[in-house]
């Protein structure tokens, strides 16, 4: 695990890191720490690891974080410092800042729009659940999203889902040649779902833990 002089050695030589909290505690018990990290100001992405010991997608490492952030860490984060985290600063760590993570001319138009009538600000993105993707776009070319507005901008080569009871459009078999459920069957019956309305029923866990007390501390 990072402590804070590792940490510090990180801040000093503009060193960033991939933050897995999900996969770091399933594995380890705990992950760094954050207040620390952010105060030394370390640029930080998000990023699922795998999904053995680690979130199913995005949107899921998110709210492990975010979970973590409110009830360990004090609100370390703003939601605008996870939002970045999974944008433009997981854009630069990646070394395709100039092409993605921000929406600016002359960048990739890869683009995911979430519902934010309910959830605002940041708090749309950071806490999404799967109906609340509402479009995305990838290099221009409208891929997923709610049918009442992928109808509108594309016009063919998508199917129909229900995603946690909102009608979706998936719009990638003229790039695979397959349809949603032929993936489905090609991918095995141990295959994890595409999605999951709630919290997935074999996710690995996202509370601190230990497994024996040490020096009388709580497990």
């Amino acid at each position: 695990a990072l402590r804070a002089n590792d940490l510090a050695q990180l801040a000093a030589t503009d060193t960033s890191l991939i933050w897995s909290p999900r996969s770091n505690i399933a594995t380890y018990g705990n992950t760094i720490p954050l207040p620390v990290a952010n105060r030394l100001g370390v640029r930080l992405a998000l990023g699922t690891d795998w999904t053995v010991t680690g979130s199913t997608n995005l949107l899921r490492e998110l709210a492990c974080a975010d979970r973590l952030n409110s009830l360990y860490f004090s609100n370390a984060l703003t939601d605008q410092q996870l939002w970045n985290a999974v944008t433009a600063n997981a854009a630069e760590v990646a070394g395709v800042g100039t092409s993605l993570g921000a929406l600016a001319p002359g960048r990739l138009a890869d683009i995911a729009i979430f519902d934010g009538r309910v959830r605002t600000g940041y708090r749309a993105v950071v806490a999404a659940q799967p109906e609340d993707v509402a479009l995305v776009i990838r290099g221009g070319i409208v891929v997923y999203g709610d049918t009442s507005l992928v109808s509108v901008l594309r016009l063919s080569g998508c199917e129909l889902l229900n995603v946690c009871g909102r009608p979706k459009n998936l719009c990638v078999q003229a790039e695979t040649s397959f349809t949603f459920a032929q993936a489905q069957t090609a991918a095995g019956a141990g295959a994890l779902p595409a999605f999951e309305c709630g919290a997935p029923a074999l996710e690995p866990t996202c509370t601190p833990s230990r497994p024996v007390s040490v020096a009388s501390s709580t497990i």
